[in-house]
């Protein structure tokens, strides 16, 4: 999968040879930290596959805040805010994002016959506690004493969680009308996309209502970022489509690394290491990831007919300085004085670059 000496830093990973947890082949999460790819800093990545009625269980994370991509399928993501309090509920279909602030309570359940979501998060190695070990190892005595509920029925009814779910139910129970029951109160009384006071932050946003740069239909790189969502600070992404041949021009990213997890199609990435003066070059195909340190100049092309990635960084900025800006914009006589070529032949050869290009090749034909 890769070609480059052995002496460089690993950038790759298949997310499918790490399993975080498998419940059956339907419902299983891959993950992608710094055990799997030491290189991650303030980074990493969950690769969740649900079924209809099946739940990521109530957890939250200790260490990182999170930002999930819904890849296919629909599901609802409810998110407890802690300042009002309130329980916000989100419907999310594909190309949809919902952030989730570091320490916030939140679950994930799939609404349709099968849901792929990937889950980014601000930290390499994120932590997770998990509701089912928080209520079956605290005693039922504290919550007595805290609630005056009867701490006796309490360790009855709690008495079938003997393990960490992290995915359930497990067996057994009536799906399509636990799922209608649960939801009718907020199909009645939800107003757009959420569920919850209007003092709450909204966390929610269509991937697709922010477009970054467009080449064609084909062509087109989407973005979240702060501005987008404010109180998100620590993570941004790009939803990325190209077309075969067409590329993510040569740039580099100044203020985050990025970690790039592909949906669908193959692209080859390209990295230029400044420790060893060499580019690791990476055939990536679906579920893998690619990390791309920050200020490392890098491209991205398309060997497939469509491919579909998505782009991820540790800020909530995306910044990047482009190789068509840095070539149009330096003058020649600086190359000159540089490296000793020729100004005025070097001008026309850059002549054709007029303009920040982002996706290439800029072919006159297409509209923008």
């Amino acid at each position: 999968m890769k070609n480059n000496q052995t002496s460089n830093t690993n950038l790759f990973f298949d997310s499918r040879e790490s399993v975080f947890f498998k419940r059956n082949a339907e419902n299983i999460i891959f993950q992608v930290t710094s055990v799997q790819l030491p290189v991650l800093r303030d980074i990493g990545l969950d690769n969740i596959f649900l079924s209809r009625g099946h739940i990521l269980e109530p957890h939250w994370h200790p260490n990182a805040a999170e930002l999930d991509y819904v890849v296919s399928g629909e599901a609802i993501i409810s998110v407890l805010d802690p300042f009002t309090p309130q329980l916000l509920t989100y419907r999310v279909k594909p190309g949809d994002v919902v952030f989730i602030p570091i320490n916030w309570w939140h679950w994930i359940i799939s609404i349709t016959e099968e849901a792929h979501i990937v889950a980014i998060y601000d930290n390499e190695k994120r932590e997770n506690i998990f509701g089912s070990d928080i209520l079956r190892k605290t005693p039922p005595e504290v919550f007595q004493l805290a609630y005056g509920v009867n701490a006796e029925k309490l360790a009855k009814v709690l008495a079938p969680i003997t393990e960490t779910v992290v995915i359930g139910p497990k067996t057994g129970v009536p799906l399509d009308d636990l799922i209608s029951e649960m939801f009718a109160p907020m199909n009645r009384r939800r107003q757009g996309m959420w569920w919850g006071p209007k003092t709450s932050p909204d966390l929610f946003f269509d991937v697709s209502d922010n477009v970054g740069f467009q080449r064609n239909p084909e062509n087109v790189l989407y973005e979240v970022t702060s501005a987008q969502i404010p109180e998100m600070q620590d993570l941004a992404l790009g939803d990325l489509f190209l077309s075969r041949a067409h590329i993510r021009e040569p740039h580099w990213h100044p203020n985050a690394d990025e970690l790039d997890f592909v949906i669908f199609g193959e692209v080859i990435i390209s990295i230029f290491n400044p420790s060893t003066l060499e580019f690791q070059t990476y055939h990536v195909k679906p579920g893998q990831v690619t990390l791309l340190p920050k200020g490392w100049w890098h491209w991205i092309t398309c060997v497939t007919e469509e491919a579909h990635l998505l782009v991820a960084f540790n800020d909530g900025q995306i910044q990047s300085v482009e190789g068509s800006d840095v070539l149009r914009l330096t003058p020649p006589d600086v190359f000159e004085l540089a490296y000793d070529v020729n100004a005025r032949k070097i001008d026309k050869v850059l002549s054709p670059i007029d303009e920040t290009v982002v996706i290439g090749p800029p072919d006159t034909d297409e509209s923008d």
